[in-house]
């Protein structure tokens, strides 16, 4: 049992094309329906395609600040730019030749599949490189039928977590994939700098997969001293620049916690240190347990003394938000759930999300088992070391379910495994039978099915991102928001399910998003509609012209409840003949009598 052969089989060719089509097909499927799924689809991707829209409208490459939400002033984003640039680059030439509805239409469609299409590529020939053609199959299966991960490259996805989950993918398989181990890790560490100059998501990931390839430094496999060397000087160099491309001068040296920032060059600057102490010194540190022990001495160290650093960075990205705010993202966004909250709230979620990377750890993980003494090193080290980064990545999800991003890298390649170690079974075993059998059952599909079952509808609650609602983002279609639009350009009071799409597909201003950056617009669009004192001050502190509530919600039913103290003079229902919301202009002059300016 040993790996391939340096040079692809025309099988693999095949097998792609294969793959690639499936997601073309898929793409096609949705391609009509593109206003609607944006429409309904994650507010992020809204959010996104008005970030890109006011760049080439001619806002600075270095302020992403949404100027419409929270007027005056706006809403940092802190979105990355090189995102923008990558959507840019199909918009702009498409904008030649079609409207600018339609170019963005087209953009949108176009760069979340190429993004998965080089996914793609990069499994199947990955894997075929590791197990053969066969585990190329099952992981190329794998990443089209998981919503977690096919579903991230989806048309119309084009927030960021699928240039993540990619970048992510290609550094994993640079650490694992046979070659000139100097080059990979340069590849390595320019993709990793890259993702987290992005966002920070993946963070954990990388993290990770370094201290594993610390790990087999130590333990004195061959070459990963040179992938340590090319890893560690391209991260050195690219995460400065990447920072430098997308960052104003003026805001090098400030200490975010949720971007590319100092604290985390501060902390990548540790690393680096004890990556490469036992590296150039590694003669005179024979022994794992001093290579280790090195390492773990300077980071501990390195740590200590830029505390004052990273120290506010504790409490995660939303460190600078207030203990409410942070209540309610833990305990109110969908995306942001634990499994505990899932497993009684959205049962269904939790299967889609988690059940196949459970099934397929725990027959992949029995499987290795059973071929252990077959496995040659090399492959042993493949998979404790996708092992180790599923398990890390389903703890976190079991805290956070977006986390599952984390696993996205590994699970593909245990799939594959899987299926590779299906074909060493002899066709005439009495196991092969049950063995094809629990393939069958660890196929993504087949949860999403299964999910599919025991769903039952709901209105939404605060949602974010793909799948994790079982009712889809109700009140969120083209017709709403048309009704919407039909209202004069004015500042819109809305809950944050609705902002970003009233945002992206009428003039308006808005004045709540689920952005942590700003407290103010995150109450906005959550508290305001369930307190009436911080309702009144909201909207006079925001001086918004008009209230807009989703006929049938609970923002409705708390407007109607408004009447219990006595309907305020100060709102005036002016909804018409719309059918979906109700209208309530907003008389800020009698206003200003309940709370004073």
């Amino acid at each position: 049992m040993k790996l391939t052969a340096d040079t692809p089989s025309r099988a693999i060719w095949w097998i792609v094309l294969v793959a690639v089509l499936v997601l073309l097909i898929n793409v096609a499927r949705r391609a009509p329906e593109i206003s609607e799924l944006l429409a309904g689809g994650g507010g992020d991707d809204l959010m996104r395609l008005q970030q890109v829209r006011d760049w080439l409208g001619g806002q600075s490459w270095f302020d992403t600040t949404q100027y419409r939400i929270l007027p005056p002033e706006g809403v940092s984003i802190h979105w990355s730019r090189y995102v923008d640039l990558g959507i840019a680059a199909f918009l702009v030439p498409a904008s030649w030749f079609l409207s600018q509805t339609q170019a963005e239409h087209f953009a949108v469609i176009l760069w979340p599949t190429v993004l998965g299409s080089l996914a793609v590529v990069m499994i199947g020939f990955a894997n075929n490189r590791l197990f053969g053609p066969a585990a190329a199959v099952g992981a190329l299966v794998t990443f089209l039928t998981w919503s977690k991960l096919g579903g991230e490259f989806a048309a119309g996805r084009i927030d960021h977590h699928n240039i993540q989950i990619l970048c992510a993918t290609v550094a994993f398989y640079l650490s694992v994939l046979p070659g000139r181990r100097g080059r990979l890790g340069v590849m390595a560490g320019a993709t990793t700098a890259f993702s987290l100059a992005i966002g920070l998501e993946m963070l954990p990931f990388f993290a990770a997969l370094w201290g594993m390839m610390v790990l087999r430094h130590a333990f004195a496999e061959d070459g990963i001293d040179r992938w340590l060397i090319g890893f560690c000087a391209a991260f050195a160099v690219a995460a400065p620049l990447l920072l430098a491309g997308q960052t104003p001068i003026s805001g090098w040296w400030i200490n975010h916690c949720d971007v590319m920032a100092p604290p985390l060059l501060a902390l990548a600057g540790i690393g680096i240190v004890a990556t490469l102490v036992p590296v150039v010194f590694a003669r005179k540190l024979p022994h794992p347990v001093a290579r280790i022990g090195v390492a773990l001495a300077l980071t501990g160290a390195g740590i200590w003394l830029a505390a004052p650093l990273l120290s506010p960075c504790l409490a995660g990205p939303y460190a600078a938000t207030t203990p409410e705010v942070r209540l309610m993202i833990e305990t109110r966004i969908n995306e942001a759930l634990s499994a505990g909250t899932l497993l009684y709230a959205l049962p269904e979620v939790l299967m889609r999300v988690l059940m196949p990377a459970l099934v397929i750890g725990l027959l992949a993980l029995g499987a290795a088992w059973i071929l252990r003494h077959r496995l040659p090193q090399p492959l042993r080290i493949v998979l404790i070391q996708s092992f180790v980064l599923l398990l890390i990545g389903f703890g976190f999800s079991l805290v956070q379910i977006r986390a599952a991003n984390l696993m996205t890298p590994a699970l593909p390649l245990l799939a594959g495994f899987l299926v590779h170690a299906f074909t060493t079974i002899p066709r005439t075993h009495r196991l092969r039978a049950p063995a094809a059998l629990l393939l069958v059952l660890a196929i993504p599909a087949v949860h999403e099915a299964a999910a599919r079952e025991i769903s039952t509808p709901r209105a939404p609650t605060a949602s974010a991102g793909p799948g994790l609602t079982t009712a889809r983002n109700f009140c969120r279609n083209t017709t709403v928001m048309a009704e919407i639009a039909s209202l004069p350009p004015s500042t819109v009071f809305a809950s944050g399910n609705i902002g970003p799409a009233i945002l992206a597909f009428t003039p308006h201003a808005i004045t709540s998003a689920w952005y942590h950056r700003s407290t103010t617009a995150f109450l906005n669009g959550i508290k305001a509609f369930e307190d009436r004192a911080y309702l009144e001050e909201a909207l006079a502190r925001s001086r918004a012209d008009y209230l807009v509530v989703c006929v049938g919600l609970a923002e409705e039913r708390f407007v109607d409840g408004l009447a219990d103290d006595g309907w305020p003079d100060w709102l005036v229902e002016e909804t018409g003949d719309r059918k979906a919301v109700r209208v309530f202009r907003i008389d800020q002059a009698a206003l200003g009598a309940v709370v004073p300016q």
